[in-house]
């Protein structure tokens, strides 16, 4: 079986024109790009000559992945006519063949998605679930040394709402569910934009709504500008219990986030925001300390480096809870990677507003959390799910 070509999908939901994009650049410009008022997701699917087929996404802007994927030193021209099973060795190549501009950020995504789609195939070729494929020995440990059947999401309300009413509606929509735990995002004129009097109601209101049994994750999107004021609505909002702080500080700002971990029992997590490959998540564990890593599913570089940044942060004592948000491809590999790790109690699962068919339909089957807050990891081949051609039809665009 031989690999015949790499495709990139566009997909762009226009929604009901109220989707704020995560670029706060782009949120308060009336001359915004696409990228704002919709949804915006780019999957590829590798093709072979056996017409088996494999998928795979990243989160970044589809006219960049397809330039990286198609251009005369593009991934593609890397991997016609090899064998799709040799996964770590493409990968490998990939990274070898673009470390002049490559390395990291963009094209390690590209390179991650097609990793996954990879695996995709391999695992539809030898009759396996992917999890079977990519287990990674880690140190002793007492967990079981067979694959979990079940994990555990939890659920990213995305935006969390404009007042403490539409948190409260959202949340209980959100609990309905059946999930374990939910995350909240700071928000103009919410949590992480006012004053800590805000945090805190915001907090408060969060906490009455879900109960004391579930699980709560804040994230700050890098809000705050240095260590004393992370540290102020920490010890502020630190009675309510919340399960970890994500991105507190600037991303790049490794020694703050050293001073807040050594601060405060409360888990300090980073990783979602721009960090890829196991370099550099060992630079924030080293130097930065952190009590939670969050590689993203469809931007850190693939399954295999996720398994690689996990196996690291098992022995600093951290957790992995990798990011997704509304990618739904890296939903899929996130179930695969939960089933094999030690150290990742969560990961995370979209309930987005407003709704829209790329975050609840694209695959097929359709994701179920059952009553008690888990999720079935798939025995079927490869990932076990496959495109909603139908939602494809709809939805698909150009790369823009």
């Amino acid at each position: 079986m031989k690999i015949t070509s790499v495709e990139t999908i566009a997909l762009r939901d226009n929604s009901d024109g109220n989707v704020i994009s995560w670029n706060p650049s782009f949120a308060d410009s009336e001359d915004g790009p696409a990228s704002t008022g919709g949804y915006d997701l780019t999957v590829i699917r590798v093709h072979t000559d056996e017409g088996l087929t494999g998928i795979g996404q990243c989160e970044a802007p589809s006219l960049v992945i397809d330039a990286i994927i198609h251009c005369s030193l593009g991934l593609e021209a890397l991997l016609i006519g090899e064998d799709p099973t040799e996964v770590q060795r493409l990968w490998q190549k990939m990274y070898n063949s673009t470390g002049v501009f490559g390395r990291r950020g963009v094209v390690i995504g590209a390179i991650g998605a097609i990793e996954t789609a990879l695996w995709d195939i391999t695992g539809k070729t030898t009759g396996k679930p992917v999890h079977r494929l990519i287990w990674k020995s880690f140190t002793t440990t007492a967990s079981d040394t067979d694959p979990l059947k079940r994990v555990t999401p939890y659920a990213t309300v995305y935006p969390p709402g404009a007042n403490l009413d539409e948190l409260e509606d959202r949340l209980t929509f959100a609990i309905s569910t059946g999930v374990k735990a939910v995350k909240i995002e700071e928000w103009p004129d919410q949590f992480g934009n006012v004053d800590v009097n805000t945090d805190v109601a915001v907090i408060e209101k969060a906490r009455s709504v879900i109960g004391p049994d579930r699980d709560l994750m804040i994230d700050v999107q890098n809000r705050w500008r240095d260590v004393g004021q992370a540290l102020r609505t920490i010890e502020a909002i630190e009675h309510f219990n919340p399960y970890f702080i994500e991105a507190p500080l600037p991303a790049d700002n490794i020694h703050g986030y050293r001073r807040l971990a050594e601060s405060t029992n409360v888990r300090i997590a980073v990783g979602d925001w721009g960090f890829s490959t196991r370099h550099e998540f060992s630079d924030l564990l080293d130097r930065g300390r952190l009590d939670v890593v969050q590689p993203s599913s469809v931007r850190a570089g693939g399954m295999h480096e996720i398994l690689n940044i996990a196996e690291n942060a098992y022995r600093y004592g951290a957790l992995c809870v990798p990011h997704t948000w509304c990618h739904v491809v890296g939903v899929a590999a996130e179930l695969h990677l939960a089933a094999v790790t030690p150290n990742m109690p969560y990961f995370e699962f979209p309930i987005a507003f407003p709704a829209s068919p790329l975050v609840e339909n694209l695959l097929l089957p359709q994701f179920e959390i059952a009553i008690d807050g888990t999720m079935e990891v798939p025995g079927r081949p490869g990932l076990g799910f496959e495109l909603n051609e139908d939602v494809v039809a709809e939805f698909r665009v150009e790369p823009y």
